[in-house]
């Protein structure tokens, strides 16, 4: 039904959990799965090797040096045998019955089907995750008005099915997303979601084909990554003025950026920001410092490249 193209990075316990998982699944055997190693340092490769002996169906692997997920992602959608790719990302299980309800929605005459992505059981709901969920950070589901005709910004490569020839007609993932430096990548699901709408894909939200997301989040990873959002909301302004424009991101952190990040700096280093009641409140400005960080880092790159914003 599908070729299934996985990207990862220096996480193999948790691949091989996936992998496990995928290969117990109802079809899987009249599938293909690729796992694209974006320059793993672990234990990787051991894994990969393991699963091309276990694998119910075709089993291959690309080995590349560090490139963010974007050009892992592009080489597994070249590899691919199969017109109907399903990206899933290496923390993803999908729940029995997934690959047949994607299979559907194509069927239907839909260019992509995107699935749910909910928090796996394993994952304790914390304050934490509750602030997350609150600022649709990590999915946003509970936005969107049509699930028969969704908008491209609710588009999530985590479990996404989708046409191998829509995808090379819009022109595949775009790379630059991924900034080595920072060992983030963000937006790239964004401005391919935005390339397919404007080919004139069809995209739907498939409540039906659920994966459960299995992804620990510290405050310290959370502000790490949130910092990754603000530096690429800068690459997104500058390189797709027309995207920032549809997610309203247009003047995101363009007035006073500096001025509010010292303020911010100085408010959450201060034991004043311990009195203020409520953990959503006291992580929404230690959020906002994190992602004035990051774009203000944009800036200076840019500023340093002699680029023009």
């Amino acid at each position: 039904m599908f070729s299934l193209v996985i990207p990862t990075y220096n996480r193999a316990p948790i691949l091989e959990r996936t992998l496990a998982h995928l290969f117990s699944l109802d079809g899987i055997s009249q599938c293909e799965v690729i796992v694209v190693d974006d320059g793993s340092t672990d234990g990787t490769a051991a894994v990969l090797k393991r699963a091309a002996v276990s694998a119910p169906c075709v089993f291959s692997f690309i080995t590349l040096v560090n490139g963010g997920p974007a050009r892992a992602r592009n080489a597994g959608v070249r590899a691919a045998r199969f017109d109907r790719i399903l990206f899933i990302d290496d923390d993803v299980f999908p729940r029995p019955g997934t690959l047949q309800q994607h299979a559907r929605v194509l069927d239907d005459g839909y260019t992509g089907s995107q699935g749910l992505l909910l928090w796996h059981p394993e994952i304790r709901v914390t304050p934490l995750i509750q602030y997350i969920d609150s600022r649709g950070s990590q999915f946003a589901f509970d936005q969107v008005k049509n699930p028969r005709q969704i908008s491209f910004a609710h588009i999530y490569t985590g479990n996404f099915a989708v046409l191998r020839s829509a995808i090379l007609e819009a022109g595949g993932f775009d790379e630059s997303f991924f900034e080595k430096r920072l060992a983030f990548s963000a937006f790239e699901d964004t401005v391919f979601g935005f390339q397919l709408q404007n080919i004139g894909a069809r995209l739907a939200l498939n409540v039906h084909a659920v994966a459960d997301h299995l992804h620990n989040m510290s405050e310290e990873s959370y502000l790490r990554r949130e910092s990754g959002v603000g530096y690429n909301i800068g690459r997104l302004q500058q390189k797709y003025p027309a995207i920032a424009l549809a997610l309203g991101l247009e003047k995101k952190g363009r007035l006073f950026a500096a001025s509010q990040y010292q303020l911010l700096r100085a408010l959450n280093s201060s034991l004043l920001v311990r009195l203020i009641p409520g953990y959503a409140i006291r992580m929404r400005l230690r959020h906002r410092e994190a992602f004035f960080q990051g774009f203000l880092q944009f800036k200076q790159v840019l500023q340093f490249s002699g680029e023009a914003a």
